[in-house]
């Protein structure tokens, strides 16, 4: 088996049990500490199409990326490119292992001319930690257990992080915790949860803040621990928010939908049925109305859709869809990334398999999922060739449909001024 299958598979397993232990039986799907907040009916908006919509996008500054953080596989550690792809500063994070936008962060503003603020990174080597690069200086924040994702409060210190481990009962306790880049080291957990029902564990979404300082945490439940085959998107359930200032744990999403991101503002998610057998089409929540946009599958999107990202004015969200399999010989699998108007609905764009892999002068694109918006009209794409360990990150312009290359190497996450 070759190492993208064996990647695969590897994520897969730790998926497919947690998903069918979850089909078995009556489960209570709600933490008893858990509140609804109050919410508007809610709009779903099926069909439109570009038009008019461009006169909508505006050049607002707000979350608007400065940068973005990669990994090229170069034996240092990690790359900081500019928007326009140009190399500013090479960034050493030893032990980090596998690289993904869960397993380090930016932990503050981007200031031009000046050594960026700390990176912090999940370490594989020689034990599990949290590291962090201060100005080129690297130190171990804390040992952790299980460790599971890593979020930062775009341009801010404030960082949330979880982890998990086993219960005497051999449950998965899951731990959220909440701090900035300067004392993550010694802050205690907010918040833990032994999930006998459906074996799922607390993973951050994403964090709140004011001036550097934690406000509250989004987050949702993932599978953990045990898995299957031939899975492509992430199965989670529900989306949370834990206000740190008060202690009010407050359900937004119903458990009924598997979480597929968030916006950069926090303020909209990407949801489809967690039922594999159910609707597996993309559904936009405004997470402060309740206002919903749905996309309908394209009809060759037998796999479903997942892995959201929105533009920073929230004007459209990209996600990925599929169809075949990603372990079949010969291969099948061929997905697509879609651009819908979540102000006036429809679906805007398609990009093919087949466009990606002409873009990284490749026979093949094995695998591709939006990672991001350089700008309100610009979607970053990464894409992998035949090769698995050929990957690229392609810029995506929604109106004009004009397709290029913006670097090699992987997607890690984004710089914020």
């Amino acid at each position: 088996m070759n190492k993208k299958k064996i990647v695969i598979v590897t994520i897969a397993l730790v998926i497919l049990f947690s998903f069918l232990s979850c089909q078995n039986g009556s489960i209570g799907l709600v933490d008893d500490n858990t509140e609804k907040p109050d919410t508007n009916t809610t709009l779903e908006i099926e069909n439109s199409d570009l038009e008019n919509s461009t006169e909508k996008i505006t050049n607002s500054g707000d979350l608007i990326p400065d940068g973005v953080l990669i990994n090229t596989d170069n034996g240092i550690g990690l790359t900081y490119l500019d928007v326009n792809g140009q190399i500013l500063s090479e960034i050493q994070t030893p032990g980090i292992g596998y690289v993904d936008p869960d397993n380090v962060v930016i932990a503050g503003a981007i200031i031009p001319g000046q050594p960026l603020p700390p990176i912090i990174y999940r370490s594989w080597e020689p034990e599990q930690a949290l590291m962090a690069n201060t100005n080129g200086q690297i130190s171990t924040l804390r040992l952790t257990n299980s460790f599971l994702s890593l979020k930062a409060a775009p341009g801010q210190s404030a960082i949330t992080f979880s982890e998990v481990m086993y219960s005497p009962e051999n449950f998965p306790h899951s731990f959220l915790y909440a701090g900035t880049s300067t004392n993550s080291g010694t802050v205690g957990s907010f918040y833990d949860l032994i999930d006998e029902p459906t074996y799922m564990a607390l993973m951050p979404a994403g964090i709140e803040a004011i001036n550097g300082e934690p406000q509250g945490v989004w987050y949702t439940k993932t599978a953990w621990g045990i898995g299957g085959v031939d899975l492509i998107f992430p199965i989670t359930r529900g989306l949370y928010f834990f206000d740190l200032t008060n202690g009010d744990n407050l359900q937004y999403i119903d458990p009924d939908r598997s979480f597929q991101g968030i916006s950069p503002d926090l303020s909209h998610a990407g949801t489809v049925d967690f039922d594999m057998a159910g609707d597996r089409a993309m559904t936009v929540v405004n997470l402060t109305s309740s206002k919903k946009t749905s996309f309908a599958l394209d009809s060759t999107s037998d796999r479903g859709a997942g892995f959201a990202v929105f533009s920073p004015n929230n004007q459209f969200a990209a996600w990925l869809e599929a169809s075949g399999s990603v372990v079949s010989e010969p291969s099948n699998f061929h997905p697509r990334i879609r651009i819908g108007d979540i102000q006036n609905g429809g679906v805007v764009r398609d990009l093919m398999d087949t466009s990606a892999a002409q873009a990284i002068n490749g026979y093949q694109a094995t695998f591709m999922r939006p990672v991001g918006w350089l700008n309100n009209e610009t979607l970053l794409v990464e894409v992998r060739g035949q090769d698995w360990e050929n990957v690229s990150l392609l810029r995506y312009n929604v109106l004009s449909g004009k397709l290029s290359v913006f670097s090699s190497g992987s997607f890690a996450g984004f710089g914020y001024q």
